[in-house]
């Protein structure tokens, strides 16, 4: 099994969850800090990305991977999470952090991590009836307040 395989099969795992989400590439390449392009390249099993880039597709599209150890090798397995993201949820947690990420002058990337480190991506989820009417300047102010900043 060389790397190339690996590679295409991780890709397909990729676009697949991608696909199944309903997400569009170009959504998750702006939210992860990618370009489309490059999100293409790796759903086709043939870009070299950085581990940093992996593990931000992965954490943003709710998969995970195992390593095993007894084998030492690494079973490069995308597999699904039991609970699956509304298309309107993930639409509303993406608006929501490039939102804030340009009232703060931050990628949208960042802005991601720090939310998802936060866990507050996860209470944008949780509590996606109650909030994705809210206005705009209203989300920026919960996220700033559960960041312990002041808004501007």
């Amino acid at each position: 099994n060389n790397i190339m395989e690996d590679k295409r099969e991780i890709g397909k795992k990729i676009k697949n969850k991608r696909l199944q989400l309903n997400l569009r590439g170009e959504d998750v390449a702006k939210a992860v800090g990618i370009s489309r392009s490059t999100l293409i390249a790796i759903e086709k099993g043939y870009a070299n990305y950085t581990i940093d880039t992996f593990l931000n597709l992965m954490n943003f599209l709710d998969m995970h991977f195992t390593i095993d150890n007894q084998e030492n090798s690494v079973k490069k397995r995308a597999t699904r999470i039991n609970k699956i993201i509304d298309k309107k949820i993930n639409r509303f947690i993406i608006m929501c952090v490039e939102q804030y990420a340009s009232s703060i002058n931050e990628s949208s990337k960042n802005t991601y991590l720090k939310l998802s480190d936060a866990g507050i991506i996860d209470e944008l989820t949780e509590d996606y009836e109650d909030m994705h009417g809210m206005s705009v300047y209203s989300i920026n102010e919960y996220i700033s307040k559960r960041l312990g900043r002041e808004i501007e």
